[in-house]
């Protein structure tokens, strides 16, 4: 990716929509295919972004149907991830992440934990839901301690 796609990623991939397009007709997997190729050959790079929390009354935590007003609490960029360019998406990096790690928003300090009553639910579906796809899956699932070897 040029330097500047690396600075501003949203205006790439803007700029990349707009000089082509997807098929998707007969492709089921059309858009996974697309991002392996595009990591294969030249690696990429995602900005995060988040809202602020600015104003307790319009904005609250405990309410997910309510959207916070982006004039008062705009998306700000928070981190880029850059990728070189690296082998992609295989059925067996697919089945070793998706069979052998987990996700749980509250593994980090207790400063970014995660809020709301939603989050509170999510926190006591995760480890029910590992734990039945161990028992599907017939393979232990251990918390990651570090990235998987999956080359």
């Amino acid at each position: 990716m040029s330097p500047s796609s690396i600075s501003s990623p949203p205006r790439e991939l803007s700029r990349r929509s707009k000089a082509s397009s997807l098929d998707f007709a007969g492709r089921a997997n059309a858009l996974r295919e697309e991002v392996d190729r595009t990591i294969r050959g030249e690696g990429g790079a995602f900005t995060l972004r988040a809202q602020l929390r600015r104003n307790a009354e319009t904005d609250p935590v405990e309410d997910a149907s309510v959207a916070w007003p982006e004039a008062d609490n705009p998306y700000l960029p928070v981190a880029t991830l850059t990728i070189p360019a690296q082998p992609g998406w295989t059925a067996e990096r697919a089945r070793v992440v998706d069979d052998e790690t987990s996700f749980r928003p509250w593994h980090g300090i207790a400063a970014h934990r995660p809020l709301g009553n939603i989050m509170r639910a999510r926190r006591a579906a995760y480890p029910m839901s590992a734990k039945l796809r161990t028992r599907l899956n017939g393979c232990p699932l251990n918390e990651p301690k570090a990235m998987p070897e999956l080359d």
